[in-house]
């Protein structure tokens, strides 16, 4: 073949690619377009896999003595009202391991229910005292201390590092039995409660130690007056 007839091929093949080169584009196009689309129904389907499992707006649950899981929040309780010597309501809360906590199971007790969160500097300036108070009393009261509105992980490692090992914390992490005792904004907050579930005492912010002990003691006096009618 002649060196001017081999030009000419070339240059025929060389038209041929360049009319190709436009349908070679498109196809490229719109082979990423199909690679987007499927890249973003991967991440969509993950998304929803994620919200699923981990709803901020499902019901929270908690583990009984029975295994058992349980709705957490209040509980309709005859009679009570978040007042001066009314039954306290009773709740289900769980605690850091997800076991459900109920104020009803700690009657015989005084309790020193406690409303906090991590932010709070006046709830860090008491929760020693409250353990304090806990240890000096171990057999006649319980430390119930809830935290509003905030994770369990983000709770207990604030009290974990604290070593407030003798108060008893639950969360509270969608507020229902904060709404349900009409709490406002401010913290801490504490119902002293008389071994029959009354409420004899409602504290607005901190306490110094004496103060908390001069409540305790009054709170059992007055549950031991009732009960002896």
């Amino acid at each position: 073949m002649s060196v001017s007839k081999k030009r000419q091929r070339l240059e025929r093949e060389r038209r041929g690619l360049g009319r190709l080169a436009p349908y070679r584009a498109a196809r490229r196009w719109v082979t990423r377009r199909v690679r987007w689309i499927a890249a973003g129904a991967a991440l969509s389907a993950l998304a929803a896999l994620i919200v699923w499992l981990t709803d901020p707006f499902a019901a929270p649950t908690a583990i009984d003595a029975n295994g058992e899981r349980v709705s957490v929040g209040p509980i309709r309780t005859p009679g009570a009202a978040p007042r001066i010597g009314r039954l306290a309501s009773d709740f289900v809360l769980p605690d850091y391991e997800g076991k459900a906590v109920r104020l009803s199971d700690f009657r015989g007790k005084v309790v020193f229910l406690n409303f906090w969160a991590t932010w709070c500097t006046a709830c860090e300036r008491e929760m020693p005292d409250m353990q304090r108070l806990a240890r000096k009393y171990p057999d006649e009261i319980v430390i119930l201390a809830i935290n509003r509105g905030e994770s369990s992980g983000r709770a207990e490692a604030w009290s974990d590092a604290r070593g407030l090992s003798d108060i008893q914390f639950v969360v509270d992490s969608q507020e229902r039995v904060a709404r349900a005792y009409r709490l406002g904004s401010g913290m801490p907050q504490t119902f002293f409660i008389d071994p029959n579930g009354v409420i004899r005492s409602i504290v607005p912010g901190a306490q110094s130690f004496a103060q908390m002990e001069q409540r305790f003691l009054d709170t059992r006096a007055l549950g031991e007056s009732a009960a002896s009618r």
